[in-house]
């Protein structure tokens, strides 16, 4: 009986229904354009919170973001600083990226927690978290 039920982010859902948020199109708008994420609009406020709480979608501030930009984000940085190992700027960033300044600021803000980067002053320099490239 236990087999027609499975349990996942702690709610319990018919096994043979398949997960509603697996392939929702809003994860992949957002994983089309990782830098330049469109605004929810359509998504249901209870899916997003779904969507986040499941780990697919980060909200930075209020921007939404694939988890997987995150990813991406932290490339582009170790990418930039082995061509200007001083440190980049947000623009810098931010032209390398495709994207705007209001789309950069929450991804770079992000990766300064994380330990992916560290500010020093205007530019980024890379923390003790920089993937290797």
């Amino acid at each position: 009986m236990l087999d027609s039920v499975t349990v996942d982010g702690g709610r319990v859902r018919l096994a043979s229904v398949a997960d509603p948020l697996l392939d929702h199109p809003y994860v992949a708008a957002l994983e089309a354009a990782p830098f330049t994420p469109p605004d929810p609009v359509g998504v249901d406020r209870a899916e997003l919170r779904e969507l986040v709480r499941h780990g697919k979608v980060a909200d930075i501030d209020g921007v939404f973001y694939a988890t997987s930009a995150l990813a991406a984000a932290a490339t582009l940085c170790a990418s930039l600083l082995r061509a200007q190992p001083d440190g980049f700027t947000v623009a810098d960033f931010r032209d390398a990226a495709g994207s705007s300044r209001k789309h950069t600021l929450p991804l770079l803000g992000r990766l300064d927690e994380t330990g992916v980067t560290r500010r020093r002053g205007d530019v980024r320099i890379g923390g003790p978290r920089l993937p290797a490239i």
